[in-house]
């Protein structure tokens, strides 16, 4: 094995998921090629960082790894298998070589689909003897991806989803499709391109081997309310007589509530003036937005004399 991932990360082989975590988020700030002015050796590092986190960060992947690294068939530490790399060709081993067309064809076929990843069992014969398979640790089928729309209400209030998938499953040699309903829980304050794990109920590769849903989050606003981070904005049009003069509305709230908003006379709006309702925005775990009234003044286009007359005696 070319890449020793622990050493990169600089952890030990016993390392909790814990440490490694914490590790790979210090170095990856330390060796980001923005905080080091697009330095090249730093930007290879953070390669080579990512990578080993993308193995050793997961259990699965460490797992494997691990086996291919204490297994001497895998490195070098066997000192009669010199040459070795990679397992195809066995240029170390005098009489052995790979036999790519002895795997079967039905075992092939499973592998060309795309639907698993890693590559098939490799099939060797030394001088004769007969074939001698080597067999990877199954990889995690790669999750199933969904989308799925929501309103910015529902994104409000939390909902329950309903959605088709279709799985598959491998069955010994054959590949076998199953559809099902699933329900999604979907959290108050989500927001778009958020993405829901279901963990487990995706393709199957065995009864140990079992992939993962992602369902990504698209929400859709046709209300009269935008979204800011956890803030609600309501955009809200008033004329000038109003803004001087005091004005009373209702406004339709987004969980179907209505409130009447009222400013009494003597409280003059002006422009770009901002009205701050704490609580009032999106609900997230234990945060909550305000909700914020922005106030557009609608000027007249036109006066007649009387009425710029009129004005100038007020003012």
């Amino acid at each position: 094995m070319e890449k020793n991932f622990y050493k990169i990360l600089g952890v030990s082989k016993d390392a909790s998921d814990k440490d490694i975590k914490q590790v790979y988020r210090k170095l990856i700030f330390k060796y980001h090629p923005d905080t080091n002015g697009g330095d090249k050796q730093s930007e290879e590092m953070s390669k080579k960082i990512n990578e080993a986190y993308d193995t050793l960060g997961d259990t699965q992947k460490r797992r494997q790894y691990d086996m291919e690294s204490s297994n001497p068939i895998f490195g070098d530490s066997c000192p009669n298998m010199a040459g070795m790399h990679g397992i195809p060709g066995m240029h170390g081993i005098p009489g052995m070589h790979g036999i790519p067309g002895g795997i079967p064809s039905e075992l092939f076929n499973l592998f060309a689909g795309g639907l698993f990843d890693g590559p098939p069992p490799q099939v060797f014969h030394m001088n004769g003897r007969g074939p001698v398979r080597v067999h990877q640790m199954p990889s995690r089928p790669p999750p199933i991806e969904k989308e799925i729309e929501i309103t910015l209400e529902e994104a409000y209030t939390g909902k329950t989803k309903q959605m088709s998938i279709t799985r598959t499953i491998l069955t010994g040699s054959s590949r076998n499709l199953e559809k099902e309903t699933i329900y999604i829980s979907i959290p108050k304050g989500i927001d778009t391109n958020e993405i829901i794990t279901i963990k487990d109920k995706g393709n199957i590769l065995n009864n140990d081997v079992k992939g993962d849903i992602k369902v990504i989050i698209k929400v859709k606003n046709f209300s009269k309310f935008l979204r800011h981070g956890i803030d609600l904005i309501y955009d809200k049009e008033i004329t000038l007589k109003e803004a001087l003069c005091g004005f009373s509305f209702d406004m339709g709230y987004i969980d179907g509530r209505s409130f009447n908003i009222n400013n009494e006379p003597g409280n003059i709006i002006s422009a770009g003036y901002e009205k701050v309702v704490p609580g009032m925005g999106m609900k997230r775990e234990h945060n909550t937005g305000d909700l914020i009234i922005k106030f557009n003044i609608v000027f007249p286009k036109t006066l007649d004399e009387k009425q710029i007359d009129s004005i100038r005696k007020i003012l």
